[in-house]
């Protein structure tokens, strides 16, 4: 029996392994060793010749006009030195022949800090060179929090090598790609390292540009910016085509309007960013339609990082044509070296020599075929024969997956949402207002949009700069208006990006511009007055060396028209940043205090015949819930305020006669015992939630007119002004004449820069 159990088993076994051979063949695509070996050394040559072409002019022709010549003069040498795009490529190489395709951050850190110094890095690179010093790893190295260029090409020229070692095998050369993109950038950045790894991947078996662009985008997340870079061109060129003449000018003219001129909305960086560098290779790789010398010609020509952009486009029509397939011109071996020059990145290839390092092109390529088969190898393909007339058989890509989609919200979030659902108005306000709804900069309505994270869309936050240095607040807030009251229970601050001074000065050197605060609280509007709220908790602590943080303030609920967040501004220009300003409540605040009137709502303080505490509600009341109280001698008693309700007006309304003693007071409502008809108790939202009294507390004092609790100066000039005059509402009458005199003036002068007792 076990042996029939056994021969069957071994039949099924063959029958599926014959039937898995068979669908592999018919999915399967193949290439030999000769014509990868001969793709990937063009690759590699291709960057070199589009780097060298355009390092002239990098950087220059960044403004809506592209370079105006119709060529670029070739740079052709004998010796290839590296630039900041092939010498990163190169460590990577050198990681993956060291831990393999599998390696990990702790190991991709370590290699970096060997082989790469403070020489010939920059812009995103540099900040993660800095970070890794610092003991960071990837992703964080990468990350918004703490690489401030994190928006920056870098990560897109420094990983298409990863594409090259990835024939046909789209899936593994996007993974590949974004694991050592996020050591130098996040969001959109990554998402152009992963689309050139993807379209370098499908260029060994495709070679149409258009073809491979439109596949390229099945790598990227619709809802990324580089995506929408990419349709965009991509729709451009078709209405190009359908025109019957080509003008690759006129598109780049379209790219530099939408993403860094008038249409832009403020999102464009520098011209080291992503967005639009990737936007113009596409334009490179589309209008060059397969021909070499065009394809970096437009590259270089385009503007921008226009030394990166061709070494990208050059690569990549290296793989499709091949070594032998480019232009003799350029490539033939009597005019063109095989040698590569490292001269900026130390013990490679050999540890034990210093700089500069010499190795052949022809054996970097040898490199990467042997990496591209392992790479094959490890995910489900094969190779048949041996030497040179090996054959690679290489699975069919497949179904592609790129990074998770953050599709923006539509609306705000929580309280904020709640009450534009209801029809209460909610308006932004700011220390600096501005609303222009083009410009993200200048859009105050952009902290109520719900957009919380911009790595994928590209937004920028809204930030408070100045440029009149008498005209900068010194206390800077963003606040939410409500056009009713609603109650508080929690606020978020998301904040937004640091305004750094030096590009590449390390973040936590650089004296930074602006863009965060020093310090940081929350307050709510009730009563006409701005409080804080009680145990309001801050989490975490503001970091000044942190980018984006999310701040979270909890506290008990408390009622009030608006609220805000508010701090001492930061930087060299005194300015702060903000994505968001999202608060958590209910838009039904309940029953609480809302209006309190003491002495008929005056400031002064000399006389007070009366105290009215209005409620939100009706309410269920009695004598017994109320407690008035001075605070050095204890409760006051009964007799000496008369009490009474009023349902009309909802207010609880305190008469004093005689007047109350100078002194300071409290007026405790017992909030368990004031209920609505539904049984809902009265909020305690004072400065003490939880001992279970609603307090209000105010002073007593003969003469103190502006309510200031003191007698001073200013009380001193109102009575000057109604000397010997009619004294009603003033206040400082106190002998019942009507008239302001000296037998007035006797009591004030006895109160004369006093204070009432007890005073805190």
């Amino acid at each position: 029996m076990d042996s029939w159990r056994a021969k069957a088993g071994t039949t099924l076994l063959s029958l599926l392994m014959v039937a898995s051979l068979q669908l592999q063949a018919e999915a399967e695509r193949t290439i030999s060793a000769e014509e990868l070996h001969d793709k990937v050394r063009g690759m590699w040559l291709g960057q070199l010749i589009g780097n060298a072409a355009g390092r002239e002019t990098e950087g220059e022709y960044s403004g809506p006009t592209p370079n105006p010549n119709p060529v670029v003069p070739w740079v052709i040498k004998q010796q290839w030195d590296a630039d900041d795009d092939t010498d990163t490529e190169y460590v990577a190489l050198h990681i993956i022949e060291t831990y393999g395709l599998d390696c990990n951050s702790l190991e991709i850190a370590g290699e970096w800090r060997t082989h790469t110094t403070a020489s010939r890095i920059y812009i995103a690179n540099k900040q993660a060179w800095y970070l890794m010093g610092d003991g960071y790893l990837p992703p964080d190295t990468g990350s918004r929090t703490y690489n401030k260029h994190w928006y920056a090409i870098d990560s897109q020229i420094s990983t298409e090598v990863l594409g090259a070692v990835s024939p046909g095998l789209v899936q593994p050369a996007i993974d590949l790609a974004g694991k050592f993109a996020r050591v130098t950038n996040t969001g959109f950045p990554v998402h152009a390292s992963q689309f050139y790894a993807a379209i370098y991947a499908e260029a060994f078996f495709e070679p149409s540009v258009v073809t491979l662009v439109e596949r390229g985008l099945r790598a990227v997340p619709v809802t990324s910016r580089t995506y929408q870079v990419i349709t965009d061109v991509l729709e451009w060129y078709f209405e190009d085509v359908s025109d019957g003449m080509l003008d690759w000018r006129a598109t780049r003219s379209r790219l530099y309007d939408k993403y860094q001129g008038a249409n832009s909305h403020g999102r464009f960086y520098r011209w080291v960013e992503s967005t639009v560098n990737t936007g113009a290779t596409v334009i490179a790789i589309l209008y060059g339609q397969g021909d070499f010398k065009e394809t970096v010609q437009i590259g270089v020509l385009a503007g921008w990082d226009c030394d990166c952009n061709p070494a990208t486009a050059g690569g990549l029509i290296g793989i499709v044509n091949g070594f032998s397939g480019l232009p003799p011109d350029l490539a033939d071996p009597s005019i063109c070296g095989d040698l590569y020059i490292n001269v900026a990145r130390p013990y490679l290839p050999d540890p034990d020599r210093g700089l500069p390092q010499y190795e052949a092109v022809s054996r970097i390529a040898s490199c990467l075929t042997y990496f591209a088969q392992q790479n094959i190898l490890d995910n489900g393909g094969y190779y048949t024969s041996d030497g040179v007339t090996r054959v690679y058989h290489v699975p069919d890509a497949g179904v592609v997956v790129p990074e998770p989609e953050m599709p923006d919200p539509n609306r705000p979030a929580g309280l904020v949402a709640q009450a534009l659902a209801a029809g209460i108005a909610v308006t932004p306000t700011a220390a600096v207002q501005r609303y222009d709804a083009d410009v993200d900069r200048d859009n105050l309505y952009s902290i109520i949009d719900g957009i919380i994270d911009n790595s994928y869309n590209g937004h920028k936050a809204y930030y408070s700069y100045v440029s009149d240095p008498k005209a900068r607040p010194k206390r800077d807030w963003y606040q939410l208006d409500f056009s009713q009251p609603v109650k508080f229970e929690q606020v978020t601050f998301y904040e937004g990006d640091v305004v750094w001074h030096r590009i590449n000065d390390y973040h936590k050197d650089d004296d930074s511009l602006g863009g965060f605060f020093e310090d940081l609280t929350v307050e709510v509007l009730r009563h006409g007055r701005w409080v804080e709220p009680a145990a309001l908790q801050m989490t975490p602590a503001l970091d000044r060396l942190k980018m984006y943080q999310t701040i979270a303030f909890d506290f008990p609920p408390i009622v009030g028209e608006a609220i805000r967040v508010i701090g001492t501004p930061g930087g060299a220009r005194g300015f702060t940043t903000i994505m968001e300003l999202e608060a958590q409540g209910q838009i039904d605040p309940g029953l609480y205090v809302a209006d309190v009137r003491i002495a008929g709502g005056q400031t002064q303080r000399s006389h007070i015949g009366s105290i009215e505490i209005e409620l939100s509600r009706d309410v269920s009341v009695s004598r017994d819930d109320v407690l008035l109280e001075e605070d050095a001698l204890g409760a006051v008693p009964m007799s000496r305020f008369g009490f009474r309700y009023d349902p009309a007006t909802r207010s609880l309304i305190l008469l004093l006669s005689p007047t109350l003693p100078d002194g300071r007071y409290s007026v405790r409502l017992r909030c368990a015992t004031i209920t609505d008809a539904t049984g809902l108790t009265l909020l305690d939202d004072d400065d003490d939630p939880a001992d279970g009294t609603y307090t209000i507390r105010f002073h007593k004092l003969f003469g103190d007119v502006d309510g200031s609790a003191t007698v001073d100066f200013r009380d001193m000039s109102f009575l000057a002004g109604h000397w010997l005059s009619f004294s009603a509402g003033t206040g400082l009458e106190s002998n019942g004449d009507d008239v302001l005199n000296f037998l007035d003036l006797a009591p004030f002068t006895a109160n004369w820069l006093s204070r009432p007792q007890p005073y805190p």
